[in-house]
């Protein structure tokens, strides 16, 4: 949390009370964007935010080989725990993954044809962290917040999905 100076003297109109309020508005409107160290001009909400961690921990499907993934925050453990829950930390529903961005029935990033004759047919790409047998691998990824065009904010990471299946 930001540190805010006592103003005892003033400068014109602006009074140590008229200083006391624009900083107490300023405390009250950083307090309201507690995630905010992240960012990397220290500033309000923004999605100009540093990268972080972030545990995948489902998916539905968002189309033809493409996933909405749920997630939790993550941070590098001690050594003895490679990543550890960060306590209040960001999770949502709904991160993409920009390697599935132009996934299609034949085509899948980063460059498999699953279309082919050659390919397994008991095999499919599957979304991150998942494998044929339901579990739940449990990758982290490096996660981004960016703008979309309508202006909200979206979470977004980039890995190449694994393909798996019952017989090769």
């Amino acid at each position: 949390m930001a540190e805010y100076p006592s103003i005892s003297k003033g400068l014109g109109k602006l009074t140590p009370a008229l200083w006391q309020r624009i900083l107490r508005m300023l405390r009250d409107y950083e307090s309201s964007y507690p995630r905010d160290e992240r960012r990397v001009d220290g500033g309000g909400p923004s999605t100009d935010t540093k990268p972080f961690l972030a545990l995948i921990t489902g998916s539905s499907s968002a189309g033809t080989n493409r996933y909405y993934y749920e997630w939790e925050e993550r941070r590098l453990g001690d050594g003895t725990n490679v990543f550890t829950t960060v306590t209040d930390g960001l999770s949502g529903d709904y991160a993409l993954n920009t390697c599935e961005a132009n996934n299609g029935s034949d085509d899948v990033g980063p460059g498999v044809y699953v279309g082919s004759p050659y390919y397994p047919i008991d095999w499919d790409m599957m979304p991150i962290g998942e494998s044929t047998n339901d579990a739940n691998v449990g990758v982290v990824v490096v996660m981004h917040a960016v703008t979309d065009a309508g202006g909200a904010t979206r979470y977004v990471f980039s890995m190449a999905n694994a393909h798996d299946g019952d017989e090769c």
